[in-house]
Order: structure tokens, then sequence, then C-alpha cells
């Protein structure tokens, strides 16, 4: 698809409806492509992987488990290039891929308990040294440090300036205990203290107190704190030197667990893009379930055949004013095919539909539909509604017709052209002419066509294949005019309940059918403008027959 299509299909609609758990699974699903010829028997193997998944994710026990071990993990990337370039990770690193690699011990258990059901190898595989490395005293919990078991010099240290730590915490209790007892006040546990001003006489003295040292102040008191002693000072430089040792010997360690990493960097890649891959499969299967898609047919043949398809966006939207989207199907092959029907008739839904299943399946989705075959497209693409360039100062109809010649350009090929109401933005005796001549062009080539028209005589060339949109053919317009007239709902939403967008084969000569005067009719427009309307178009009907002669002389 080119970007117009893509958007007019409303493909994206469907892409956001894909929804995916882990940063490696956007990295796959940002890398979506179709399908194309000569790639049906990858493709298949991927609608099979879905549908396979598909019924998995019924299982709740088995969707929560993968769940909560996907929405957790992190994007390590950058930790492990740094790790390849020889960098030394940060505690914070090490410990989310000491995450990571229990997220993949625990995946690749619940994995194993489908195994009959998955049959795709995803690479995801344990990387039991490497958990063991950054959990030494396997305690399996989801933290980390740089534990006592990775060095016994660290573990000497650490020891030594706990026993240091141990001996100062004793000096100062008895220091505390001592300026408690002589100057009679209370010392906070955090070796500070809060003399009342107007203790005059005792703050005097504490001027000259050796064992207390001067913090601060506020209007009522002044704030004092143990002054360590020398003996205290001398330990404390102690354990700054035992520090400083404690520091070079974890980042050796961290050097030394970075190294690891390093070595098996490429089987850590392998497990992401396995769980990527499995991100986005599953959120397929997800999306699958959601609109409740089928896998289609895969064929070598040049066909799209839809039974009962549904438009996944347009059956939402009409679910939610509790209307039902009535299913299409087609059976297409190369050629053309014209659809044609009244105006608000659905001839549009019906194009939209072709074009967006036809994409979903060739990108590896599940589709809405009661069956679908496809063989694949190389290419797809659309002119439908207005495709004016104001940037470029085309007319809707030039902006129409680049469109058509763009996809006309890649006719010889095998691919899916669709166009609607073709010529509309011209005066109607060339739009005609335009519109016939583009079928009879097309009706040769490779690609599958499928143009829809409001005018006369376009689908009755030999070779192309008519269909008709129900409509409102089998509507009671009576009873459609009198709920109208009795109902407060908007007569647009009420005539759309009434509508078909179901298609049927007619004969190629049949006429398009006239329900604009219809709907016009009872939307209340003046008697008189309809009355004159009907009178216009009986005498139409010999522009009809001059247009058939000049397309013919053409």
């Amino acid at each position: 698809m080119d970007e117009i299509t893509f958007r007019t299909l409303d493909f994206q609609y469907i892409l956001d409806r894909i929804e995916i758990m882990t940063p490696y699974g956007h990295i796959y699903k940002d890398k979506m492509r179709a399908f194309i010829e000569g790639e049906e028997e990858e493709l298949k193997k991927e609608l099979d992987e879905v549908e396979r998944f598909k019924n998995l994710v019924k299982d709740e026990k088995f969707t929560m488990g993968i769940r909560d071990l996907l929405i957790n993990i992190k994007d390590l990337r950058n930790s492990i290039r740094r790790a390849q370039r020889g960098g030394v990770l940060t505690d914070v690193e090490l410990f989310e891929l000491k995450n990571f690699f229990m997220s993949i011990r625990r995946l690749k258990n619940i994995l194993d308990e489908k195994e009959k059901e998955i049959a795709i190898d995803y690479n995801i595989e344990p990387l039991e040294e490497l958990e063991a490395l950054l959990d030494p005293e396997n305690t399996s919990l989801p933290t980390f440090y740089i534990y006592d078991a990775y060095s016994e010099e660290l573990k000497n240290i650490r020891q030594e300036v706990k026993c240091l730590q141990s001996e100062i915490d004793k000096k100062r209790d008895t220091l505390k205990k001592k300026v408690e007892e002589e100057l009679n006040i209370r010392i906070n546990t955090d070796g500070t203290t809060a003399i009342p001003k107007d203790k005059k006489d005792l703050v005097e003295k504490l001027k000259d107190y050796p064992y207390l040292v001067y913090l601060g102040e506020n209007y009522m008191t002044i704030k004092y704190a143990l002054k360590p002693t020398d003996e205290i000072d001398i330990l404390n430089k102690k354990i700054q030197i035992l520090k400083g040792k404690e520091e070079k010997e974890e980042e050796h360690i961290r050097e030394k667990l970075s190294s690891e990493i390093k070595k098996q960097a490429k089987r850590i890649w392998k497990n992401i893009a396995g769980i990527g891959r499995l991100d986005l499969v599953i959120g397929k299967a997800d999306l699958a379930l959601k609109i409740n898609g089928i896998k289609p047919n895969i064929t070598y043949d040049h066909v799209l055949i839809i039974k009962n398809g549904r438009h996944p966006k347009v059956e939402v939207l009409l679910r939610a004013k509790s209307f039902q989207f009535k299913p299409i199907s087609v059976q297409l092959k190369r050629g053309v095919t014209c659809i044609t029907g009244a105006n608000m008739g659905g001839k549009t839904v019906s194009l939209k539909l072709i074009g967006l299943l036809t994409a979903m399946a060739q990108h590896g989705l599940l589709v809405p539909a009661e069956e679908m075959t496809l063989g694949l497209n190389n290419f797809i693409r659309t002119s439908i509604e207005d495709s004016q360039s104001i940037d470029r100062g085309l007319s809707a109809f030039g902006g129409e017709i680049r469109a058509v010649k763009q996809a006309i350009d890649l006719s010889d090929n095998r691919g899916l052209i669709l166009i609607d109401e073709l010529a509309k933005g011209t005066n109607p005796e060339e739009g005609y002419a335009i519109s016939k001549a583009i079928v009879e062009y097309l009706l040769e080539k490779e690609s599958i066509t499928v143009v829809t028209t409001h005018y006369d005589n376009v689908a009755n060339t030999e070779g192309v294949l008519h269909l008709q949109v129900v409509g409102l053919s089998n509507a009671d317009f009576e009873e459609l005019e009198n709920k109208i007239i009795h109902s407060h709902e908007d007569p647009i939403e009420i005539i759309n309940s009434y509508m078909d967008y179901g298609l049927i084969q007619v004969d190629r000569n049949a006429q398009v059918p006239k329900d604009a005067i219809n709907i016009a009719r009872i939307m209340g427009l003046d008697l008189n403008i309809i009355e004159l309307a009907e009178k216009n178009l009986k005498g139409k009907a010999g522009y009809i027959g001059k247009a058939r002669i000049r397309s013919k002389a053409y």
C-alpha cells in the first residue's frame, strides 16, 4: 500500500488494535509488512501460528501468565550494546538483566506447558548461567546488589567496616550518656539536642564544652550536635579507607559481570527477538478474538473470494448505535468488477472492506469473515473519496485522475485496484466516457480491479462482472417514512438501519437503482421538487442512449 491507500483503508485502525506488551514486540510490529506473490508458504505459516495462538489466548491462565511476564519486560538493548562495547554496567542495569533472565525462565516454563499447541520455536532459551551469576546466593528474589559471595576480599572488607561501625556506635553511646549526665539534657538518637535560649547559664557553659558543637538556632532554641572524639575520628577515617577499597572491589566485580554479559550477548539477543516475535503473534491472536477473525485460505491463483465479510471499524460504529453490520460476499478474479447502487447504498463500504480484508490477510492477520480465499497481490492501490492535493493545487478531479493513473501504471502487475465513483469530479457526460474507457482498458490487465460507479451502462462491457449493492431495494419505504416522521432519531441513522450492504450479481445491462429520489422524499424534501425530479429523470432516458452511442463510437 502507498500512503494514500494505507490511510483510505483505515489500516492504522487495525494496527492500533494490535496490543503489544514489550518494547521488542513494538519493533516487530513497526516492521510488519505485507507478504507478496511468491511468499505464499511463509504467509501460510504465519497465519497458522496466529490461529494456534488465537485458541491459546482463550485460556485465561495461559494469557494472564504470559501477560504478567511480558508487561514487565524492559528495553535492555542499550545495556547489552554497552556491555558488548566493553562498558561496565551499573547496579540498576544488572538488576534489570537479572529480572529479565528470571522472566525468560518463567516464560519458557509456560510455553513448555503448551508445547503441543505451539509448533514454532521462538528461541526463548533460559540463560541459567547468567541468572545464577546475578543471583549468587540463589535467593530468586527480584533484587540485586554486589553480593558478598562475589569476592572473599569484598566480604572481609565489609565485615571489617561493620566491626568498626559497631565500635563507633558503642563509643558514641558512651559519649551520649556522659553528656546527658553531665549537662542533665537529652540527646536525640541522631546525636543532636536543642537547648532553649532562656537557659542562659547552660548556653554560656556550652560555649566551651568539648563534646558538643554548635549547629544553628532559631528565635527559641539553639541546636547542638555531639562532637566526635579523637578515637571516633580515627575509626571513621579507617572506615573511609575501607569504603574506597570496597568501591574498587565492587567496580572490579561489575567489570567481570559485564564481561560475562558480553560473552553471552548473542544468546540474549536471540531471546529478545523471540520475545518480540511472540508478543506480536499474541497481539495478532488477541485482535482475531476481538473481531471474530478466521484464517484466510492462501492460493496461488489470482482470486479474491470473501464470504460474509465484515468491516471491523464500521461494525464497531454500527454496534455502538445498536445496528448490525450486514455482511458482504464477493468472488473476484483478474479483470474488472463494477459495483453499482444508489447513493448511501454502501458501495464505498464494500470497496473499503475488500481492500482492508485483503491488506489484513497479506499482513498475516485473521480476517472478520465466514470464509476468505486470496491469491497474493504485489500491490493495493485506491482512489476513494476526495484525493485532491491542496499543496499541489489539484482539483478533486485532478487528484482522482492522478491516483487512478498511478494505479493503472501498475496494472500489468498482479495487484488489487479499487476505484470509488470514478470521474465523479467532472461533468456527467465526460465522466461517463472516462469511466467507460478506464473500465475497458483495465479489463485485460493482470490486476483485479473493482470500480464503483453511479453511471448507467459502465458495467455493460463484455467480460465485466456487475455487482449491485442491495441498499434499500428490499426496504418498505412507507414503513421507513412513517418511522422517520414519528421518531426523534436522526433520519440518516434510521435510513442506515434499513441499509443492506450486501452485494448481488446482476445482469451486466442492469440499470443503477434510483433510490436517491426516494431518500429525498422520506427525508422531507418539498414534494414539488420531488415531482420535478421524477419528471426530469424520465426525460433523461434519451440522454443515456446517446451517451451509449458516443461511447461505442469513441
